[in-house]
């Protein structure tokens, strides 16, 4: 799953968003909720070593295209290292 995310980023006046775009096959959640998606938002920051906290996570399902976008912020300021961790193969 982690493998066909598409990851965009923008910085404006100082606040970061993320915007992570995957085939809804890809989904592994039952429901389309931000619970769930703000799972797989934290799961891609900490594989890919990243620092950031998320907040304000969204989630849209495109039914026509197939496709899950997960929007958030993301704060940086003050937190502390993300640890490494190591996921099962299905989850790339």
């Amino acid at each position: 799953m982690l493998n066909a995310i598409r990851e965009t980023r923008s910085v404006k006046d100082g606040l970061h968003s993320i915007t992570l775009e995957l085939p809804d096959k890809e989904y592994t959640f039952e429901d389309f909720n931000e619970d769930n998606a703000k799972k797989i938002l934290e799961m891609y920051l900490s594989y890919h070593q990243d620092d950031g906290r998320p907040s304000d996570v969204k989630i849209h399902h495109n039914n026509s295209s197939h496709m899950v976008n997960i929007t958030a912020h993301l704060h940086y300021l003050g937190n502390s290292k993300t640890e490494q961790r190591t996921y099962p193969s299905d989850v790339f």
